[in-house]
C-alpha cells in the first residue's frame, strides 16, 4: 500500500487520505462558489425588480426638482474647476520658462565677470581673503559645527558623534513621517469604502432617493427605510458623510437647528410632542450622522425626561470616568462632550435634554433611546432592536403623507435655500 510521511505531524498517512481530504476541499470551495453566485444573480434579480417597478427612480416631485438644481451646480462648479485648472498648468509652464531663460541669462552673464580675486589693502576684505585659506576653513567648519551639537558628554563627545546622531534623529523623524502617511492613507481607504456603502450619503448608490421629503443647503430631511417607530418618526442627516454632531460645522449645525423648529412647530399643531436622539458609537467604523425624530403623545412626552435620566443613570460602566448625565438645557451637545468621544443624546423638543459619555460601548446598545421609547410606548421589540421591512408601496405612501404635513412648515423653498 502506498503511504506517505505528513511532515507536520510526523505520522504515516495512506495516498487515499491525502486524495480524499483533497476532495473535500475541492467540494467545499466549490460550493462557496456557488452560493457566491447565486447570491449575486439574487441580488441583479431584485434590482431589475427596483428598476422595473419604477423604486430607484420614483421620488417626490419637490425634491426631484432640488436634486436637479443640485446636479446643475455640480456640473457649473466641475467646469469652472477644470478651466481654473488648466489655467494655473498654463501659468505654471510660463513662470518655469521664465525662470529658465533668466537663469541660462545670469550664468552667460557670471561667466563674461568672472576674475580671479586679488586681495585689496582694505582690512575687511583683507580678512574676507584670509578666510580663504584651509586653516581658516577648518575653524569656520569647527564654529558652525559647534552650534548644532547640542548636549555634549564631556571630552568623549566628538564630531563624528554629532553627526551620527544626527543622522538617528533624521531617521527617527523619517519613519514617524512615514507611519503618519501610512494610517492618513489607511483612514481615508476606509473612510471611502464605509461611503461607498453608506445609506444616508447623497452619492451613495445604495442611497434611497424615495425616502427624501425635503433637501436643504447641506442637510436634508428623509424618512426611516424600516417600519416608523411612530407615526411621523422622521431623520435628519446631513449631505455629506459626518460622523458626530460634535464634529459638525456651524452652519450645518444652524441649519440642523432650522429643521429642528420646523418639525417640532408641525408636531404642535397636531397636538404632539417630539423626541430628538443621536447615537454616536464605533467612531473607527465611521457611520453616517443621523438625527432621529420621534413624535409622541403629550402624556407621554411629558414623561419622557424622567424616563431618560433614570436609564442613563443606570447604563453603560456602574463606575465612570465621565460625568454620567450631562444637562443640555443651557447648553447644546457641541459645548457639553469633547470631539471624538462616543455619546449618547436626547432633546425634549426645543427645551434641552440630556446626554451621556459612553464609557463601554460593548454594554451601551445602539437601539437605547428607541428602547426606551419602545417601552414608554410598549411598542414589540423587533420594531426598534433591528427594525421591520416594508414593501416599496408602503415608503412611497408614508413618503407622500409626510411631505403633505411638512408642506406648510417647509423652510426649503425660500430663496436663501
Amino acid at each position: 500500500m502506498a503511504t506517505s510521511m505528513a511532515a507536520a505531524s510526523g505520522r504515516f498517512e495512506s495516498a487515499k487520505s491525502i486524495e480524499e481530504r483533497k476532495e473535500q476541499t475541492r467540494n467545499a470551495r466549490a460550493e462557496v462558489l456557488r452560493q457566491a453566485k447565486a447570491n449575486f444573480e439574487k441580488e441583479e434579480r431584485r434590482k431589475e425588480l427596483k428598476r422595473l417597478r419604477g423604486e430607484d427612480t420614483w421620488m417626490l416631485p419637490d425634491v426631484n426638482e432640488r436634486i436637479e438644481q443640485f446636479s446643475q451646480k455640480k456640473k457649473k462648479k466641475d467646469k469652472h474647476s477644470k478651466k481654473a485648472k488648466k489655467e494655473k498648468k498654463k501659468k505654471s509652464k510660463k513662470q518655469k520658462y521664465e525662470k529658465t531663460n533668466e537663469s541660462s541669462d545670469s550664468s552667460s552673464s557670471s561667466e563674461d565677470e568672472w576674475v580671479e580675486a586679488v586681495p585689496s589693502q582694505t582690512p575687511d576684505k583683507e580678512k574676507a581673503w584670509k578666510m580663504g585659506t584651509a586653516e581658516n576653513q577648518n575653524k569656520l567648519f569647527m564654529r558652525m559645527a559647534s552650534k548644532f551639537m547640542g548636549k555634549t558628554d564631556g571630552d568623549y563627545y566628538t564630531l563624528d558623534d554629532m553627526f551620527v546622531s544626527k543622522a538617528a534623529e533624521r531617521e527617527c523623524l523619517g519613519e514617524e513621517e512615514e507611519n503618519q502617511r501610512k494610517k492618513a492613507i489607511a483612514e481615508h481607504r476606509s473612510l471611502a469604502a464605509q461611503m461607498e456603502k453608506c445609506l444616508y450619503c447623497f452619492d451613495s448608490s445604495q442611497f434611497p432617493k424615495h425616502l427624501i421629503v425635503a433637501i436643504g443647503v447641506k442637510v436634508y430631511l428623509c424618512l426611516p427605510n424600516v417600519r416608523s417607530l411612530t407615526e411621523g418618526h422622521c431623520l435628519i442627516v446631513p449631505l455629506q458623510h459626518h460622523r458626530a454632531a460634535t464634529l459638525l460645522d456651524e452652519d450645518i449645525w444652524e441649519e440642523i437647528q432650522m429643521f429642528r423648529k420646523s418639525l417640532v412647530k408641525m408636531f404642535e399643531d397636531k397636538g404632539l410632542d417630539c423626541i430628538f436622539l443621536e447615537t454616536n458609537m464605533s467612531m473607527k467604523k465611521q457611520y453616517h450622522m443621523v438625527y432621529e425624530c420621534i413624535p409622541l403623545p403629550k402624556e407621554v412626552g411629558d414623561m419622557a425626561p424622567i424616563y431618560f435620566k433614570k436609564a442613563i443613570m443606570e447604563s453603560d460602566e456602574e463606575w465612570s470616568m465621565n460625568k454620567k448625565l450631562i444637562d443640555l438645557s443651557s447648553k447644546d451637545i457641541r459645548k457639553s462632550v469633547p470631539r471624538e468621544l462616543p455619546y449618547f443624546s436626547v432633546d425634549f423638543g426645543l427645551h434641552g435634554g440630556f446626554a451621556h459619555v459612553i464609557e463601554d460601548q460593548h454594554k451601551f446598545p445602539h437601539y437605547f433611546g428607541k428602547e426606551i421609547i419602545g417601552g414608554m410606548l410598549d411598542i414589540e421589540p423587533r420594531l426598534w432592536r433591528k427594525g421591520i421591512r416594508e414593501s416599496f408601496e408602503d415608503q412611497r405612501k408614508k413618503a407622500l403623507q409626510f411631505a403633505q404635513w411638512w408642506k406648510p412648515y417647509d423652510f426649503t423653498k425660500s430663496k436663501n435655500c
